[in-house]
């Protein structure tokens, strides 16, 4: 009865997961398509690469969360129809969305040119 709502949430998170492995790895260059962007992130490698790991990490911990309680609600008995697609919703945009807000917190503590100064994004490959 669930299985195509369960089905979609657990594609985004999967999804998710791949697409937050390269910002983990920080082999993402700073570009205005992927990754964490902002003007902050986008005007210094450090910040940009730190930003994105840090964000990558969110990302894949939130999707496996939400992928988590999706799961755990689909085998509940007694689940009505609007329920579940109201708490799927919520599963696959709450846990996406407190990464983006903690990782927008993270990246006014990162200081622009890193702890040294010559920082190179090669460096951190």
């Amino acid at each position: 009865m669930f299985f195509k709502g369960l089905v979609t949430v657990l594609v985004c998170d999967a999804l998710f997961v791949i697409l937050g492995i390269p910002l983990i790895l920080r082999k993402v260059p700073r570009n205005v398509v992927y990754g964490f962007r902002t003007c902050r992130t986008l005007s210094d490698d450090f910040v940009w690469y730190e930003a994105n790991a840090y964000f990558g990490r969110g990302l894949v911990v939130s999707s496996l969360i939400s992928a988590t309680a999706v799961l755990m609600l689909s085998g509940v008995s007694g689940v009505s129809q609007r329920f579940f697609f109201v708490s799927t919703i919520a599963a696959l945009l709450v846990p996406p969305l407190a990464a983006a807000l903690l990782t927008l917190r993270f990246t006014r503590s990162l200081t622009p040119g890193g702890p040294t100064t010559g920082y190179s994004a090669s460096a951190r490959r």
